[in-house]
């Protein structure tokens, strides 16, 4: 079913982009590989592990459509007794038009905890949007569910920056606040309310060993605003560190 879906998707999208007057030209093949290593892991402002894990990725771009596989491994038992472990697939579509970026996309993910018997996976529907604004972008990112948790819909909006601190180094951050609706946090915390959730703020820097290797830390705060949602969730407010090296050729 998922290689269907992401065969109708890419599909959909040839067809936009024949009709869509938004500039679509490009057809540089690229592929990247990435390792982080991260004190922990969270989605949307809800942890998921609040041990160390190892998250792989590796993407390959060809005329401005890009297909991502990311997991994550959780590396001992978290306090709540489990040790997840997620796999993401992942199609996304470019569409540009002056200072406008428009990213539709396809997500499936799979969740296991091999300490217990419980796993999940889904279909998410993703709509990334930006607006360069010179030294910033303002952005908004929408998820739907399709599939399991059908329905289940968050958006965040905010602003985001980077650039080069010397020829070899970049650095970037962003802020950002997250709105879930309520099929959204009962799906996760199991409070059928919609609320605005987070407030989330990161920070990176990356050093290039060469024009294609780089390393570098990153850090990503979040808290959760909503008093209900707030209370349910497991640990409502955290700071993340990790490391990532990688290369994109």
């Amino acid at each position: 079913m998922i290689a269907t879906t992401l065969l109708t998707f890419l599909a959909g999208s040839a067809a936009f982009a024949q009709d869509t007057q938004i500039s679509n030209v490009g057809s540089r093949v690229s592929y990247g590989v990435e390792m982080a290593f991260r004190s922990g892991h969270a989605d949307r402002g809800f942890i998921i592990s609040d041990r160390p894990v190892i998250q792989p990725v590796m993407w390959l771009t060809a005329r401005r459509t890009e297909l991502s596989i990311w997991s994550s491994f959780t590396l001992a038992e978290t306090t709540d007794g489990s040790r997840p472990s997620i796999l993401e697939i992942e199609l996304t579509h470019e569409f540009k038009g002056g200072r406008v970026t428009v990213e539709p996309a396809l997500r499936a993910f799979f969740y296991h905890d091999p300490l217990s018997p419980y796993s999940t996976r889904s279909i998410e529907g993703w709509l990334y949007l930006s607006y360069n604004a010179g030294p910033f972008r303002l952005f908004t990112n929408h998820s739907l569910d399709v599939l399991t948790y059908r329905g289940a819909y968050s958006v965040d909006a905010g602003i985001e920056t980077d650039g080069h601190l010397s020829p070899r180094v970049k650095a970037g951050g962003s802020v950002s606040a997250g709105w879930g609706s309520s099929s959204f946090n009962d799906a996760w915390v199991g409070v059928a309310n919609a609320a605005l959730d987070r407030l989330s703020a990161d920070g990176w820097v990356a050093a290039y060993v060469n024009p294609r290797l780089y390393l570098g830390p990153r850090v990503d705060f979040s808290t959760i605003l909503d008093r209900r949602v707030r209370a349910a969730a497991w640990r409502p407010s955290y700071v993340l560190f990790g490391l990532t090296v990688g290369g994109e050729f």
